[in-house]
């Protein structure tokens, strides 16, 4: 099975993602990003992982109801 590609501007997929149920994001953006890469983790993406990590512990964070 062949992969498609779908252009879309930013706007509409902001928009279309504040659609959806809170609960099924988490499934969505695993299988948009994670899921496609399969790669290891680089030493940066190592750092910024635990960058965002603290980030979130420290509630400094974007809201998903404050997205743009």
């Amino acid at each position: 099975m062949g992969t498609k590609t779908l252009s879309m501007p930013e706007d509409a997929i902001v928009s279309l993602l504040k659609s959806l149920e809170k609960k099924k994001l988490p499934d969505i953006f695993w299988k948009a990003v994670v899921e496609a890469d399969i790669s290891p983790l680089k030493e940066d993406e190592k750092k910024d992982r635990e960058k965002a990590r603290e980030e979130l512990k420290r509630g400094l964070t974007l809201k998903w109801k404050d997205l743009r």
